[in-house]
Parts: structure tokens; sequence; C-alpha cells
């Protein structure tokens, strides 16, 4: 069977500088776009700092927006980058320079997602440019950090790395390739959550051991801390519930690429109290390391690594 060998260091020397995207206005979830946009960047990555002008007499104002979150000290090379909207719709205008600088990632705060209505009663998440944006970008994944977030990162309440769950799917181990590139082994944890994962009988799917399996092999063999979390529920109803009880910092989602978002996906944006990465099934050229190492689902022996005292848990409700 194929080997999962590409260590840290050699990830490292083999990955090129990503760009990252984040989206600038003047709210608190901006703030907290930042914050989180800075924590992902790895040497060689570029943050590029994006806002808007709705004509070009408002590049100055776009500018000065711009100019105390690019002040502050980082280590990355950091671009202020006024828009200009026109006569464009809003997401086609981000849309469209995150296709032409050729983005890793775009990271967008909201407000309005953290408010959401139900299906039936979608205000205020129909207002929601984040959730726009999320359906309608596709060149790479997106970043919504949400200001309701209840992750120890964003809180405050912690001085160590980010949390982060990956809802395992059949096509989620280029998401994994890419998390695994952009995060930090030594200050970073990787939650592999399973829902929808046992049978009538309540044994463990065979196809969800499989990914359990092998996606910590992975995360393992990279020398991440991992963790694995089996819901007997769907996504819809045991993800936010785990974000909360796990203190998860984003949520890492897969899903279709297709015109529309499913409505689960677009469930999951509202409910979850953390910051959601949005990564499409065919956005699979995007890792560069070790994602390019993922073999496919196999049966391999797991030995990831974790604190003292920290076991396995079983299905949850």
């Amino acid at each position: 069977m194929a080997a999962l060998l590409h260590s840290s260091s050699l990830r490292q020397s083999i990955r090129r500088g990503s760009v990252v995207v984040v989206l600038v206005a003047n709210n608190h979830a901006t703030r907290l776009a930042v914050r989180m946009a800075r924590a992902l960047l790895r040497p060689r990555d570029e943050l590029q700092l994006v806002t808007v002008a709705m004509t070009p007499e408002g590049v100055v104002g776009g500018e000065a927006l711009l100019a105390p979150h690019a002040a502050e000290p980082c280590a990355n090379t950091v671009t202020p980058v006024v828009l200009v909207k026109g006569d464009a719709r809003l997401a086609d205008v981000v849309r469209q320079h995150a296709a032409a600088v050729m983005a890793d990632l775009v990271v967008v705060g909201s407000h309005n997602l953290c408010a959401a209505g139900t299906r039936g009663d979608p205000l205020p998440a129909a207002g929601s440019f984040a959730l726009r944006l999320a359906k309608s970008l596709r060149c790479c994944p997106v970043l919504v950090v949400k200001a309701n977030s209840r992750g120890p990162f964003l809180g405050g309440a912690s001085a160590g790395g980010l949390k982060v769950m990956l809802d395992c799917q059949s096509n989620s181990r280029h998401v994994l390739g890419w998390l695994m590139d952009q995060l930090d082994a030594q200050r970073d944890s990787i939650y592999l959550a399973v829902t929808a994962a046992t049978a009538p009988s309540g044994a463990l799917k065979e196809t969800a051991a499989r990914m359990l399996t092998q996606f910590g092999v992975a995360t393992s063999v990279n020398e991440f801390y991992t963790a694995q979390r089996v819901f007997r529920d769907p996504a819809a109803t045991a993800l936010p519930q785990a974000v909360e009880a796990e203190a998860i910092d984003i949520l890492a989602l897969t899903a279709p690429e297709c015109k529309l978002l499913p409505d689960a996906i677009t469930d999951l944006l509202a409910a979850t109290r953390a910051s959601v990465l949005l990564w499409r099934s065919k956005q699979q050229e995007a890792p560069r390391g070790a994602g390019a190492a993922l073999c496919p689902l196999g049966s391999l022996s797991l030995n990831a690594r974790r604190p003292a005292g920290e076991a396995d848990a079983g299905p949850a409700s």
C-alpha cells in the first residue's frame, strides 16, 4: 500500500507561499477575521488586506480603513488592496480579485450569520455577504469568521494554537492535506469527526472506520495532535454541538462543486458557533505538500499522539 511518509520538515521545504486574502470592513467581525488570517500564515505566505470602494473617489477612504491593520507587526508580506466596485456586484469583484491573484484562501468576517433564522424564516442570514460569497466563490476555500465564535483562540481564552475539526467525508482528503500544509503541527490540533457513522445495530460503519484510520495516520505521520470523534447523528445536528463541547476554533466542511450550496451546509454556516472553512469538492489541486502524499482510503493502523489522559471518544449522540 502507498505510504503516507511526508514529514513536516519536508512539507515546509517544498511548499510555495500561499496568498491569503482577508476582506476588511469597519466592524468587529473584520478584526476577528484579520486575527484568524494571521494565525494561518506560514513562512513565505502573503497576506492581502482587501476592501472595496463603491467609486474611485472612495479609494482614499479605503486606504485609511486598511492602514491600521497593515501597520500591525507581521513577519509576512502584507499587501493593502482597495478594489473599486463600480457597477459590478460586490461578490463578483471579490471573486475576480481572488482568481486574479491565485488566492489560496479568502477570509471574511460575519455578523449576520451569527443570528440566522430557520430556512423558512431566513432573515438576517439572507443579508449576509459572507453567505453570498461562500455560495459563489469556487476558485479557493472560504473561511467565514463568525463574530459569535466560542473558540478559545478568538475568545482570548487560549494562548496556544488553533483547534480545527474536520467533517470527514470520502472526498475530504484534499481538505486534510490543505490543513496540514497550512497549520502548525507543533501548535495546532486536528479533530477528525465522522457523523451518521453507526449502523442501526450501533456498530461503526466500515467506511467511517476506514476514513478515521487513514486520516488519522496522515495527521500522526505529520506530527499533529489528533483526536477522533464519532457521532450517530447527522452533521447538521452533531457538529454544532461538538464544536461547542470541544471548544473548536474552525470547522472544516467539504461542499459539492455546484451552483447552490446544500441546505445542510447553509444550516451549519448559520448554526455553528465557530469559524467555518468551506472547501468545494473540485478544489483538488490546491494541497501542495502533505495532501499530495495522502493515499486512497485503506486499512492502516493509527498511533496518533495525544495529551496524557485523553482517550478516543466512542459514538456520541
